[in-house]
């Protein structure tokens, strides 16, 4: 059979389609995956999602009519590196070579922050530039922002491109700790266009299919195995502890928030056991705890309870917070749902913090004996009430990114 298709095309095509492949091997390969028939399900539907998100980052993005793609990580549909339902995320690629306008308010947002790449993630020469901290930008007596998005630096507020990359890589985190609030508003415009951009040229069409698989190795090595696994290594190889650390530890190689400190530990409980984290209620902007499968994909966020932050936890009379993990609903307002998964990570985010979180504290009990390790004025809810905290919850996330 022969073919008109540019060489470049073919074989760009090719890299990607046994990346696939290899990407399929390397899960298999994990003791997770091979040990536990659990997980086996999930792990291929994690590696079909990470193809679905090449597409959505690599391939689809149109350089030339700049937008925030807020559907490009979200919900349960394309989550892999462990979204935090509380943040409403939005992706840009920009031609470095170029200037933008960005404009915007905060409205009801803790935070918003830019992370900025030289490429994609997984690209050999993707670099983080910056990580842009919109609370520190000066700001309109009406409380609006502007900021110039630009090689060249400029005066005012600035956050940066890599001139030889027509492919950079902006990853944006809005935090709102109720869904049913302000999302803010943030505008990007072209000031030097237009970009003349042939989404159908075979060369480019090639350099697309090139990040894409990239890409999606960073995907599989980077999110879905190596996460786990440097949550154990962080806890000397041990289940149910947990370890605080800093985000700048991992901004470049897995693109963590450096404006944050981490939780992180792996989780397993029996059928009849309940775990407990106990942890200070942390003096920060924004903080939450949250659960995840062990390919790092968060479990159902929206038709679940599978995480808390400072606007949902109940906090107790000594002012500390305790959530529980349980596979079936213990009553405690602050129930981790882990969606009937014996086994999966723990991840808390505290950004802004005014000093380190101390490491919060792990107990595995029977789950009939919970209430005995709970202090008496822990808050419960009768099954009616979860109902009602549940649909406050998927209305909200359905406002949040619209039904």
């Amino acid at each position: 059979m022969t073919t008109n298709a540019n060489s470049k095309l073919v074989e760009a095509w090719k890299k990607y389609y046994l990346g696939i492949d290899a990407a399929r091997q390397a899960m298999e390969a994990t003791p997770r995956f091979r040990d536990n028939p659990d997980h086996r399900a999930q792990m291929y539907y994690s590696l079909a999602e990470a193809q679905a998100m090449a597409y959505n980052f690599a391939i689809a993005p149109k350089v030339d009519q700049p937008w925030f793609h807020t559907h490009s990580w979200f919900s349960y549909f394309y989550t892999l590196g462990g979204t935090c339902p509380d943040f409403y995320y939005g992706t840009l690629f920009l031609d470095g070579k170029r200037s933008y306008r960005i404009t915007g308010r905060f409205g009801d947002l803790k935070l918003i922050l830019m992370q900025v790449f030289s490429h994609l993630l997984g690209h050999p020469e993707s670099k983080m530039l910056m990580n842009a901290d919109f609370s520190t930008f000066k700001k309109n007596a009406d409380g609006s922002f502007e900021a110039i998005i630009s090689a060249t630096r400029q005066e005012g507020n600035w956050i940066p491109l890599d001139p030889q990359s027509d492919y950079n890589f902006i990853f944006v985190r809005r935090a709102i700790a109720d869904w049913h609030g302000d999302r803010g508003e943030l505008k990007i415009s072209l000031i030097d266009g237009p970009i003349d951009y042939d989404e159908l040229d075979q060369e480019k069409m090639a350099s697309r299919l090139e990040t894409a698989a990239h890409f999606l190795k960073f995907l599989v090595d980077k999110w879905n195995i190596g996460i786990y696994d440097m949550y154990l290594e962080k806890n000397s190889g041990k289940k149910n502890v947990v370890v605080v650390a800093p985000g700048d530890s991992i901004a470049s190689d897995y693109a963590g928030s450096p404006t944050t400190n981490y939780v992180w530990g792996v989780y397993e409980i029996a059928d009849d056991e309940a775990l407990i984290i106990e942890s200070d209620v942390p003096e920060a902007g924004y903080w939450s705890m949250q659960l995840f499968d062990v390919f790092c994909k968060p479990f159902d966020f929206v038709n679940r309870q599978s995480d808390v932050n400072m606007s949902r936890a109940v906090i107790d009379g000594d002012g500390r917070y305790r959530c529980v993990i349980a596979l079936k609903d213990p009553g405690v307002a602050n129930w981790l749902d882990p969606s009937g998964r014996k086994e999966g990570t723990i991840v808390g985010r505290t950004y802004h913090a005014k000093s380190m979180l101390r490491t919060p504290e792990i107990k595995v009990v029977k789950a009939a004996d919970l209430r005995k390790h709970l202090p008496a004025d822990t808050t419960y809810l009768t099954p009616a009430e979860r109902q009602r905290a549940l649909a406050y919850r998927r209305d909200g996330y359905m406002k949040l990114y619209g039904d």
